[in-house]
């Protein structure tokens, strides 16, 4: 990651950053992929528990990647990052069949984010996920900063219980009908 904030840099961190969300899902067990060749509906990951959880079967979610060398943080527990206004209004709507989920991944600045060391390979830096699902309009034009927890870590655990909660099926608001009208 030589010079960051060229054009092909910032794809080839996006890339990057795609790519280790994908690895660890890959080495955790889960089911992993592109869900369209088109980043139109601001999914660049899908992500599947193969089992159940909640009585939902496959429970997934379409997870929004971005991959910064200027990630906050941690302070008091929460990383922060200056998201884009078009992709935090789309994250916000609570209405997409599958949800859509934030991951931000924060790379080192001296570029030095895969090692290779004696017990193998190692991708250097930090990241976690959050849900915007029915945050508020931001009045802003250009970014909003989000919140992400520490705790909503990028392994495993982490991503097992994002898919658990977010992945599984939610009732929906039944119509105001009145069946004698």
């Amino acid at each position: 990651m030589a010079r960051v904030g060229s054009r092909r840099e910032n794809g080839l961190q996006g890339d990057f950053g795609e790519a280790w969300l994908e690895a660890v899902a890959a080495g955790s067990g889960l089911l992993h992929g592109r869900p369209t060749s088109l980043d139109f509906q601001k999914a660049d990951v899908q992500l599947i528990y193969p089992g159940h959880a909640s009585k939902t079967r496959y429970p997934t979610v379409l997870v929004q990647v971005k991959t910064t060398v200027g990630l906050r943080g941690p302070s008091d527990g929460v990383f922060s990052y200056d998201l884009d206004i078009g992709t935090y209004e789309v994250l916000r709507q609570t209405d997409h069949a599958v949800r859509r989920i934030l991951v931000v991944i924060g790379l080192l600045p001296d570029g030095d984010s895969v090692r290779l060391t004696p017990e193998g390979t190692l991708l250097a830096g930090r990241g976690a996920w959050v849900s915007l699902e029915g945050e508020p309009p931001s009045g802003n034009q250009a970014t909003r900063t989000v919140r992400l927890p520490e705790a909503n870590t990028l392994d495993q655990e982490g991503l097992e219980r994002m898919l658990k909660t977010y992945g599984i099926r939610r009732s929906m608001p039944a119509p105001d009908v009145s069946a004698w009208e």
